[in-house]
């Protein structure tokens, strides 16, 4: 086995275990997204980064607070591939997706929801 076999094999049994570093997460989605119908939510493993440890929104320069996250999880669990600006909906709360790669097969996606948490 080469480095990037092991690699992959740890993304499923470390990385994404729920045992090991994932958590389960709420994402929603909506067939309906602009008028929000069609909604269907579902428990999935996930790793989610906040950007600041506590929690708490960052401030902005112009005074409206912003609260940041990246997810990280497998594209097979997800099933889709998130486009920048779209809207994505983890544990109920409305983010704007603002950047999106994949790397070593886990699929990274950096979040923004301006305002108050619900």
């Amino acid at each position: 086995m080469n480095l990037r076999e092991q690699m992959a094999k740890d993304v499923q049994g470390v990385f994404m275990n729920p045992n090991e570093f994932a958590e389960i997460h709420t994402v929603t989605t909506y067939t309906d997204d602009v008028n929000q119908k069609g909604r269907k939510d579902r428990k999935l493993e996930m790793i989610v980064e906040k950007f600041t440890l506590d929690g708490r929104p960052i401030q902005s320069a112009d005074g409206v607070s912003a609260h940041n996250a990246i997810v990280h999880i497998d594209p097979k669990v997800l099933v889709y591939t998130p486009r920048v600006d779209q809207n994505f909906y983890l544990d109920y709360m409305q983010y704007r997706v603002m950047g999106v790669s994949n790397d070593t097969g886990i699929l990274k996606i950096v979040l923004q929801a301006n305002g108050k948490r619900p």
